[in-house]
C-alpha cells in the first residue's frame, strides 16, 4: 500500500467535479480533494477547464483523519517539499555533480532502449 505525506507530487485521475471542487482519485484507491478555493475567484471559469476522468498532477497540502487535501495550482510549489523526490535534499554546492550523474545515467538507459528497439 503506497503511503502519502504533505508534499508527494502524485497523477491521479478525476471523478468528480462539483461546485466544492474536484475530486481525485490517486493510485491504490486513495482519494482526495482539489477544492474550488485552490484556484481563488477563477473557479467558474477554471473548472470548465477540467473534465471527469481526466489525469491530472496533484500535489498532497495535508492529510487529516485519512482525507486527503490536495492542490493543483501548487504542484511547483518549493516550500512542499517531496520527500520521495531524489533530488529534494541536493544541496546547492552538488547540484552540478548529481545534474552530470542523471544526465550520464540517462544515456546510458536511453542507449539500452535503442539496443532493445534495434534488436526487435
Amino acid at each position: 500500500m503506497e503511503r502519502y505525506q504533505a508534499g508527494n507530487r502524485v497523477t491521479g485521475v478525476i471523478n468528480n467535479i462539483t461546485d466544492l471542487g474536484i475530486f481525485v482519485t490517486l493510485p491504490n484507491k486513495h482519494s482526495g480533494l482539489v477544492h474550488h478555493g485552490d484556484f481563488g475567484n477563477n473557479w467558474p471559469r477554471e473548472r470548465r477547464q477540467y473534465k471527469v476522468g481526466q489525469e491530472v498532477r496533484v500535489v498532497v497540502v495535508h492529510i487529516d483523519k485519512g482525507r486527503f487535501n490536495l492542490s493543483i495550482t501548487r504542484v511547483n510549489d518549493p516550500k512542499l517539499i517531496d520527500h520521495d523526490n531524489q533530488f529534494s535534499d541536493v544541496k546547492p554546492a552538488e547540484f552540478d555533480q548529481v545534474l552530470n550523474k542523471t544526465a550520464k545515467d540517462a544515456k546510458k538507459e536511453i542507449a539500452k532502449l535503442k539496443q532493445v528497439l534495434t534488436e526487435n
